[in-house]
């Protein structure tokens, strides 16, 4: 994955420049703006606070001396501070979100300079861990992006050492001791800001690599579950996916009170052209057939599929026994005109042409038992299709009995029910 690739180079660069390639660089700003500028408000704000309640808490016990430091550093911090922090309630694009954190941050750490000065030792020394704090502050706290906290800790340095290196109070090895451990510090500070980026940048990687996992697994399922609903050979849903639309369809047409149609269709002597022509000629029949079908149907609502061996099923929804027939008798001539594939050999003269029978059935949907009348009346037109010479569509309301009580009904009666059997058991007969 794209996201992998980039997080194994990622980790292999080291203490290079922490860059994503353009459009990921895109993304990692986009998804990370406006919780990164809600959190850089919260920590401003509570570091706001903290930075006031010491320098009252300074006043409180040290009294009038630390008077003029609290009014100073109130007076210009404070209203920098919450210009800043107030900007970032507007989510700004990065370069004025990082750029004016490390503005402010710079303008304090000098404020703060000026503030303690630097005419005694302790006074030096109180600039420095100033600095450092502040710098802290920037890398770690508001945790500036790499380039802008290095640009931030840099800005910063030169002052340090000037105060330093113009204290009266200072030795020259004091200074150079001092100024040392300021730089450490710093450095460790720029350290911590790049891990701290670094980390988040892996994590922002991982969390990218697990959502296109959980994509790719959703349609490779997708994928599996199209594929267990189709049948392989025609291209048509299969039975399991027939079931489950016909109840779907069987709720929606009872509800809206609508006719519901099924027509039941099955090759006209398939069993023979199989043993004449072969099976392979007898699968391209079937494929040829179940193109025609689904270019039989009137709109999405309809749903054609191959209900098993040379046998296939229309749901009709908001169709009535006009319609039904209509839709069936186009299948039928489609089928007539253009379902017999041609043969390697030529043997055209006599040659069989592939027909088909359709069983035709309606009804409005009201419970269970009625859903089971209409598949078993289309299977019984069927059948009345195929004895009165095959080719042919016959429609059968489901509300008709059964059976008439004759014995060439009976007789059909008993061949649908064989046949459903046979189709359960997963053979079915061929006709």
């Amino acid at each position: 994955m794209f996201a992998g690739e980039s997080l194994k180079a990622l980790r292999r660069q080291g203490f290079r420049r922490l860059r994503f390639l353009v459009l990921l660089e895109q993304r990692f700003e986009d998804d990370s703006r406006k919780v990164r500028s809600y959190r850089m408000w919260l920590d401003g704000l509570i570091a706001i606070l903290v930075l006031n309640g010491c320098l009252l808490i300074d006043y409180l016990i040290v009294k009038d001396p630390a008077w003029l430091a609290v009014v100073r550093q109130t007076a210009l911090i404070t209203p920098l501070a919450l210009a800043v922090n107030l900007l970032m309630r507007a989510n700004p694009v990065r370069w004025i979100r990082e750029g004016s954190v490390a503005a402010a941050v710079v303008v304090i750490c000098y404020i703060n300079l000026f503030v303690e000065g630097n005419k005694t030792t302790t006074a030096a020394m109180f600039g420095v861990i100033c600095l450092l704090i502040t710098a802290l502050f920037a890398g770690v706290v508001m945790r500036l992006r790499f380039r802008y906290a290095a640009a931030t800790l840099l800005l910063m340095l030169p002052g340090g050492l000037w105060s330093l290196g113009h204290a009266p109070s200072l030795s020259l090895a004091e200074a150079v001791v001092g100024g040392s451990m300021m730089v450490v510090g710093l450095g460790i500070i720029l350290v911590a800001a790049y891990s701290l980026e670094r980390e988040e940048r892996v994590s922002f990687l991982l969390s990218l690599e697990r959502d296109l996992q959980a994509e790719q697994l959703e349609i490779s399922n997708t994928k599996l579950q199209h594929l267990s609903s189709m049948d392989v050979l025609t291209g048509l849903p299969n039975r399991r996916a027939l079931e489950d639309r016909f109840e779907e369809l069987w709720v929606e047409c009872g509800a809206a009170k609508k006719p519901l149609s099924v027509v039941v269709i099955d090759l006209d002597n398939f069993k023979f052209v199989n043993d004449v022509y072969g099976h392979l000629h007898g699968d391209e029949a079937l494929r040829r057939i179940g193109s025609l079908l689904s270019q039989s149907l009137r709109g999405t609502s309809d749903m054609a599929a191959r209900f098993g061996g040379e046998e296939f099923v229309l749901l009709l929804p908001y169709a009535d026994e006009e319609k039904a027939m209509i839709v069936a008798e186009r299948v039928r001539k489609l089928v007539e005109m253009a379902g017999t594939p041609l043969i390697a050999h030529p043997s055209g003269v006599g040659m069989l042409w592939t027909t088909v029978s359709c069983g035709v059935s309606s009804c409005m949907p009201e419970g269970a038992e009625a859903s089971t009348n209409v598949i078993a009346s289309a299977d019984y037109a069927l059948y009345a299709a195929k004895r009165a010479g095959r080719n042919r569509v016959v429609y059968r309301a489901s509300e008709e009995a059964a059976s008439t009580g004759t014995d060439d009904d009976m007789k059909i009666d008993r061949q649908v029910a064989g046949r459903r059997r046979a189709i359960l058991a997963g053979t079915p007969e061929l006709f």
